[in-house]
């Protein structure tokens, strides 16, 4: 089944590493060219999204450190 949000997530960035290295750049870049990157960015964004989604750090206050459990 496929993720609608993870989808829109993609996509958006997709959207905006395309569209920021066509304008931003002083030289003219190849549509191709901003497309080919968009793509890369996109595919790298999901599979960090997918292999390493998140990472939570839990610390514990003092005084629960004193408590066995």
């Amino acid at each position: 089944m496929i993720n609608v949000q993870n989808l829109l997530k993609y996509l958006l960035l997709f959207s905006i590493v395309t569209l920021s290295t066509y304008y931003i750049p002083n030289c003219s870049i190849m549509n191709e060219h901003a497309i080919y990157i968009g793509l890369l960015a996109g595919t790298t964004f999901a599979l960090l999204d997918r292999y390493m989604p998140h990472i939570v750090i839990i610390e514990k206050k003092q005084e629960e450190k004193n408590y066995p459990y």
